[in-house]
């Protein structure tokens, strides 16, 4: 449980980040990752064997769920697992949005200044509208 998302979550900040990441999108883990280290760096990327133990734990509850696409390469095929939001995995995205926004007041309050240090929200909101 993250603190920064409250006590009512059961996800880690990880987790949240790839559910975040997935808002409207079909992606593949690798492609996760490349997302999560090119919008926020590599101390935010976890490692190969860590992500699919965060898509699995996902998974197991009940966020995402696997899709495949084939492609044709060089007259073979090659499956490619690919992960997409379930019905629960938008419920945490909106809970996770709006923690969020509870913590950008509290900053702003806080700290004046901090809001331009909030890019990840703002490409959240983004997606939304």
């Amino acid at each position: 449980m993250a603190l920064i998302f409250g006590k009512s979550l059961d996800i880690t900040p990880t987790e949240a980040l790839f559910l975040l990441v997935l808002h409207n999108q079909n992606l593949s883990g690798s492609e996760i990752v490349k997302i999560v280290k090119e919008d926020l760096g590599e101390d935010f990327s976890p490692s190969a064997g860590a992500t699919y133990k965060i898509i699995q734990s996902l998974e197991s509850k009940g966020m995402i769920h696997e899709t495949t696409d084939l492609i044709e390469e060089e007259t073979r095929d090659k499956r490619i697992r690919k992960y997409t939001l379930t019905d629960e995995g938008r419920k945490m995205v909106l809970k996770i949005t709006n923690q969020v926004r509870k913590v950008i007041v509290f900053v702003e309050q806080c700290c004046p200044g901090g809001e331009d240090k909030m890019v990840v929200i703002k490409k959240i909101n983004e997606k939304e509208e």
